[in-house]
């Protein structure tokens, strides 16, 4: 095997030496195969003295690309190769196959980002003769643009994410514009997708979730979609349905600045000003954004709760971000870098949070309201990081590293104010002060046929908050006693001499502790076979220890056709409040679901939800002059103790019996699967135009509740909030001096709005007047869907339950349609 190594090892030094020697050719391919091309950063620049080797099929051949960035390799054998591309100061591409013919030559355009340590997944592109060469990962991804979005006008990545297949998007208060929003991947709960920003995890404590309304897309680079938990990337393990990823702006190789402005429906308003380059070894990126909007209901008067006179409502919105981060490039390889970002939101929610009790006609005429005028809620971010990428060792024939060392810190800070009369009526309406600080040093090493990647992280969050009562979002299912009416912890942890530093006060500091280690092998013995084994090793202060393994298989018979096959295990920790009994139980209150008055509380006791994942996919490229791109996803999640609300059997009568006598807390008994289907396709129907379709079915339900429980929602019954079917029909074009797009998004039932299935349809134009200058005018929802303006309390779909029989959900509305102009300056 030694003699086998050397022999293989001199082979590869052999030919990247003879290929080092050989100027880039223009000239026609050689007898067998041949490929060539350019290799160019992000930004469009060509890139010099780049490596590109294809491999996988016979011998290793390479080739430098000359100071236009092109290359040539001559004399390649028929069949498929993967495609390696290497250059010093940007990040290296893998994994994306290409197909050679014998007598023609595969044209090949690579694109490369600058050397950057935030991305989950493969962020470079190979375009093989015009065509997205396809990825060996063996995780369905996406990596979507982010200033394109920006330019039309979106100011919200939560509005990005609404067009993606398996993709909830919750208006966690109510609807309408402005409203806060988060995102579940493959599933019913937010807290169960991992998000980070530039790889750094920011799901928070609280509530699990992260709230992608605050992030916009003027501020970002691209949102990575990794669905599911292959083992791809060593991205955590603390997830069920994926990870979202969002990437802000990078340094270009180029100097590059943008200024725009964009003015809208309802007075929203914004500018940007961002610019990114690189002087020397020194990489920049700065962008300074803010929006202002004066809400559809903007003093909009509604009667109050009690029903005496009128009082104003808004959903106004005020929101500003700072970023900025200098990239210094090492001599030997690698870089250095530091970033700084400052996001602060203002949001009027009097709008988002009432709601209308229509009247016995089902019109206005009768209707009662709850008028929650004053509420508002003030949240600003504040995080500073280090990052650093050393090569380590020996380098390989092509001069790279054979192993890196990536060292990721943030320390990020949240603070949130909730003023009016909403203050505490949702886990996402309290005042609370959360601190996250994200620690990993990564280790990859590359080998004759592949990777081994070692990975440890640590993560220290404190939270400082009012009191939560023990809510889970998504999987607070109405249960009666389990058997037994003892409870499984005991009360008397209620008394503040039990928990040693909390102390007795409506404010409490709640911690956790995260480490983990990860290990992802990867190999590829031929461009046909891919192979990844991963497993972490984890371990919470919250609820202790679990070891996770995946595993995951891509074949690709041709560089046109993938098909990849995956399983592992994971786990969701419990959410801080979830775990704490105060000092002083809160008062009982009436529940929303089952009759009676409730003492909400958390479990000590409560663990992780634990599932096991499998996934099989297929992509497919349909040739012709113009080829068919297609790809389906099949999935399937089983929660095996996923978190469920307990109910007293005795409920109090009255806030003032005795709490203890009518708790309600959140326990480790559901068992519930997700599973679904996707489908995606994209066709050109001519230069520079292209037609995409994409449809998904997402099922969500309980199954099997245990012996003595009784779940309010029946066994198999569709989860609330997640569409069955959901699809969605795009047609764009980007031409020289017209771009315009056009695109209609279905949503069927149990959508997230709780209302019969509906589309919306958004379109726009731009027009690039010259080089330098950009027209936009763009609209959203132009088909005016489910545009009533305040929650319909009763009106939404029925849901069958155990317990009183079908009950009516509240009805959410879409904002109105909304028409975009925008004007943007390049240079």
């Amino acid at each position: 095997m030694i003699a086998w190594s050397r022999r293989l090892s001199a082979l590869v030094a052999l030919v990247a030496f003879v290929a080092a020697g050989v100027p880039a050719r223009a000239q026609g391919p050689a007898p067998g195969g041949a490929a060539s091309g350019t290799v160019r950063a992000s930004d469009g620049t060509p890139i010099a003295k780049a490596v590109v080797a294809l491999r996988g099929n016979g011998p290793l051949r390479s080739a430098r690309s000359d100071a236009a960035g092109r290359f040539q390799i001559d004399g390649l054998r028929a069949g498929t190769y993967l495609v390696d591309v290497h250059a010093d100061g940007y990040t290296p591409l893998t994994g994306q196959t290409v197909q050679i013919t014998d007598g023609r030559n595969a044209v090949l355009d690579v694109a490369l980002p600058r050397a950057q340590v935030a991305s989950l997944v493969t962020i470079g592109a190979v375009t093989a003769n015009g065509t997205r060469a396809l990825s060996t990962s063996p995780a369905p991804t996406l990596e979507i643009s982010a200033q394109p979005y920006a330019q039309q006008g979106v100011t919200r990545v939560s509005d990005i994410l609404t067009d993606q297949l398996s993709t909830t998007v919750y208006p966690i208060l109510g609807g309408g514009l402005n409203a806060p929003a988060v995102v579940a991947l493959r599933g019913p709960d937010p807290s169960e997708t991992l998000v980070d920003v530039d790889g750094h995890q920011v799901n928070n404590g609280s509530t699990g979730d992260f709230d992608l309304s605050l992030l916009d897309p003027a501020d970002l680079q691209s949102i990575q979609v990794v669905y599911g938990i292959a083992p791809s990337a060593l991205y955590g393990p603390n997830t069920l349905g994926g990870a979202l990823n969002v990437r802000t702006l990078e340094p270009t190789t180029t100097p590059q600045t943008t200024v725009r402005f964009s003015d809208g429906s309802y007075d929203t308003f914004a500018d940007t000003f961002d610019t990114t380059g690189t002087v020397g070894r020194l990489g920049y990126a700065f962008s300074y954004h803010r929006v202002t909007s004066g809400g559809q209901l903007d003093d909009y008067l509604i009667p109050t709760t009690s029903g005496n006179g009128v009082a104003p409502i808004s959903n106004a919105l005020d929101a500003g971000t700072v970023l900025g981060k200098l990239r210094y490039a090492l001599p030997a390889g690698g870089f250095v870098g530091l970033t700084f970002s400052d996001q602060s939101v203002f949001r009027d929610l009097s709008a988002t949070l009432s709601a209308v009790q229509l009247g016995p006609t089902g019109t206005l005429n009768g209707a009662t309201y709850t008028n929650e005028s004053g509420t508002t809620l003030n949240d600003s971010t504040i995080a500073y990081g280090l990052d650093a990428e050393v090569p380590l060792g020996p380098k390989n024939a092509e001069g790279s590293a054979l192993t890196t060392a990536i060292f990721r810190q943030q320390n990020g800070t949240a603070f949130q104010s909730v003023g009016g009369p909403g203050t505490g009526s949702s886990p996402y309406l309290y005042d609370d002060h959360d601190r996250i600080v994200d620690d990993t040093l990564e280790i990859v090493h590359e080998l004759p046929h592949g990777s081994l990647t070692l990975k440890y992280a640590l993560t220290d969050e404190g939270l400082l908050t009012d009191y939560i009562p023990g809510v889970i979002f998504a999987d607070a299912y109405l249960r009666q006693p389990i058997g037994t009416t003892v409870l499984p912890f005991d009360v008397a942890r209620a008394d503040a001499t039990s928990i040693p530093g909390i102390p007795d006060s409506t404010t409490q500091f709640l911690s956790q502790t995260e480490r983990s280690l990860g290990l992802l092998y990867q190999i590829e013995p031929t461009a046909k076979l891919h192979y990844a084994f991963a497993a972490y090793d984890s371990d919470y202060s919250t609820f202790g220890h679990s070891l996770d393994p995946r595993v995951g298989f891509t074949w690709t018979p041709t560089a046109d056709v993938g098909y990849r096959a995956s399983v592992g295990t994971t786990f969701q920790s419990p959410q801080l409040p979830g775990l704490l009994i105060p000092p002083v139980l809160p008062a009982p209150a009436p529940s929303d679901t089952v009759p009676g008055f409730y003492s909400s509380i958390g479990n000590p006791h409560l663990t992780a939800e634990h599932a096991t994942s499998y996934d099989l996919g297929a992509d497919h490229v349909f040739g012709g002059a113009q080829p068919v791109t297609a790809s389906l996803d099949v999935y399937r999640t089983d929660l095996h103790n996923g978190v469920a609300t307990y109910y007293s059997p005795t409920p109090c009568t009255s806030v003032l019996d005795d709490p203890a006598t009518c708790l309600s807390y959140p326990v480790n008994v559901t068992r519930e699967v997700y599973e679904g289907i996707e489908l995606r396709a994209a066709r050109p129907l001519a230069p520079h135009t292209t037609l995409r379709f994409s449809y998904d079915v997402d099922s969500v339900f309980t199954k099997d509740v245990p012996a003595g429980s009784a779940d309010n929602f029946p066994n198999f019954q569709q989860s609330a909030g997640v569409p069955l079917h959901k699809a969605t029909l795009d047609l764009a074009h980007d031409g020289r001096s017209i771009a315009y797009y056009a695109g209609v998004l279905y949503e069927g039932e149990y959508n997230e709005l709780n209302l019969p299935p509906y589309a919306t349809l958004r379109a726009g134009v731009t027009w690039h007047a010259g080089k330098t200058l950009d027209l936009g005018l763009y609209g959203t929802n132009l088909t005016n869907v489910y545009n009533f303006k305040l929650t319909e309390l009763g009106q939404g779909i029925l849901y069958g339950t155990i317990v009183g029989g079908p009950q009516a959900a509240d009805a959410l509305p879409l904002a109105g349609p909304q028409i975009t102009f925008t004007a943007a300056l390049h240079t």
